[in-house]
């Protein structure tokens, strides 16, 4: 019989090709979403659903018992589920770190312990680089950000409880077709506008979606356990670098703009309380300007290079296949 996986957020961007990676290797898989999550990349026949209702523990158990009572328990569970951005910095710490506590400990509670309970979290946790070094699994974790912070309390939740078979996925910038985040990059540069803050030469790393995925089921697969396993490329690139790969894609001339620090916190400022006013998350506030001003996010990524894992994406080959979805989306 096929082994059952649970993929929590897998509306999601990276849980929806999570949800495409299980089917794939043929899991019996189910994409836990919630109460009126799009189901739009989860078209497939062989997606089963549940709804996950982290916030409240008595919905949760049903929800669990309900599905052991027909299938057993998972044999392996990848909590993509969390939140990268909101107005109201509490909603980190609630969701991508309490809500995940919750779910521990429902599984904990219902006998549905898995083999094995995948993380997904960030580089954010561990912060940027000191000096020019690259971030490895041994630095001392030092977020910059309310996200960073809330990931990094889940790991530490994880971490302190040896007894549940957890690893957790630290993933660099990840990009590919159906996220929005790069997609509001890429329209700045299609509009021939190339902007920096404070300077071009910021060390910057990336992954694709796909290669995020297969490094995941890397992980999963394997034996390894209590452990943080940072995963891009493999490379580095500045930040000049990476927007003239843009360029060459789309086929565009910029003017480039190295905007000082201070004024590009003033912007973040406004930027932050018309996003209020509005009811949305701005995509430059004054938490994500924390990161963008970082002078170094290359990562070495040891860990998961010896169990094996090898990108099948470059980030020019990456960025064609994004840059080429997004246009048959009529994105840009």
């Amino acid at each position: 019989m096929s082994k059952k996986i649970l993929i929590t957020g897998a509306s999601g961007f990276i849980g929806s090709f999570l949800v495409e990676e299980a089917i794939k290797r043929n899991y019996k898989t189910f994409a836990g979403i919630r109460k009126g999550s799009s189901t739009k990349y989860l078209e497939d026949p062989a997606v089963n659903f549940i709804t996950l209702d982290y916030s409240n523990d008595e919905s949760l158990d049903t929800a669990l018992k309900t599905f052991a009572a027909e299938y057993g328990r998972f044999d392996f569970v990848i909590h993509a589920a969390g939140i990268t951005k909101s107005i109201r910095k509490s909603d980190f710490d609630l969701v991508n770190f309490d809500y995940t506590r919750r779910f521990v400990t429902a599984l904990r509670r219902n006998q549905l312990v898995p083999d094995k309970f995948v993380y997904i979290s960030s580089l954010a946790s561990f912060g940027p680089g000191v000096g020019m070094e690259p971030v490895t699994a041994e630095n001392t974790p030092n977020p910059l950000t309310c996200y960073g912070n809330s990931k990094l309390k889940a790991e530490q939740y994880l971490l302190s409880h040896p007894e549940f078979p957890s690893v957790i996925i630290n993933p660099t910038a990840v990009y590919g077709p159906r996220d929005k985040d790069f997609y509001f990059l890429l329209k700045s540069i299609k509009g021939h506008l190339e902007m920096y803050i404070d300077s071009d030469k910021q060390l910057l790393s990336f992954v694709h979606v796909q290669d995020l995925s297969d490094a995941i089921f890397l992980a999963m697969e394997s034996k390894v356990l209590h452990q943080r396993l940072l995963v891009s490329d493999l490379n580095h690139y500045t930040a000049k670098a990476f927007n003239q790969l843009v360029k060459e894609q789309l086929h565009v001339k910029t003017i480039r703009l190295i905007i000082p620090g201070f004024i590009a916190g003033i912007v973040a400022s406004i930027s932050e309380v018309a996003g209020k006013l509005r009811g949305k998350t701005p995509l430059l506030n004054r938490e994500r300007l924390k990161e963008f001003k970082a002078k170094n996010w290359s990562v070495d990524c040891s860990e998961i290079k010896q169990l094996g894992f090898d990108p099948k994406f470059t980030l020019e080959r990456g960025l064609e296949q994004t840059i080429k979805w997004y246009k048959e989306q009529g994105w840009i």
